[in-house]
């Protein structure tokens, strides 16, 4: 399931929003950390030391918070690879990096594309290496191209297509 919605990671919608860290819980946290990172400058910093803790808490208050849907993905997907690279667990390090570079991404840009395909191709073989379940690689690149197959713009209701072959911009389907 997670291959055949993998593409549209680059959009920040449904997937990302269910992998990713709550937005909301992540702002409170922030907003925590700002009160209290204020009440220690206001009781007992003093000097600079206590200046750089007022606004530091003045960022974490108003601005930080604001974090954006591709943000958090961003921040996810670098949790992911650090917690790949702690478990050395390939396909997990990769997978992070891919949801890092789709949330930098256009919509229906290199997610959609046959090197979107080619990376998850390599993480779904790093994925069997540590999971040999018969047909796991097959189900996992099929998925992520049956996404393709139905984003393409000979589906009926599916008006935009996608650019198969990105970088090379000739081909739209």
């Amino acid at each position: 399931m997670i291959s055949g919605l993998a593409p549209d990671l680059d959009t920040g919608g449904k997937l990302a929003n269910r992998i990713s860290v709550s937005k909301k819980y992540l702002n409170t946290a922030v907003r925590m950390i700002g009160i209290l990172l204020g009440c220690y400058a206001y009781f007992f910093a003093k000097g600079s030391e206590g200046y750089i803790s007022y606004i530091g808490s003045i960022i974490l208050l108003f601005v930080l918070p604001r974090f954006s849907n591709k943000f958090m993905l961003m921040l996810t997907g670098m949790v992911i690879t650090f917690v790949g690279y702690v478990l050395m667990a390939i396909w997990m390090q990769l997978f992070g990096i891919y949801v890092m570079i789709a949330s930098l991404l256009a919509h229906r840009s290199y997610t959609h594309s046959l090197l979107g395909v080619a990376f998850y191709s390599i993480i779904a073989y790093y994925l069997t290496i540590d999971f040999p379940l018969n047909g796991l690689f097959k189900v996992c690149v099929l998925a992520y191209m049956s996404h393709l197959f139905a984003d393409m713009r000979f589906i009926p209701g599916n008006k935009r297509g996608i650019k198969p072959f990105l970088p090379y911009k000739g081909i739209e389907l």
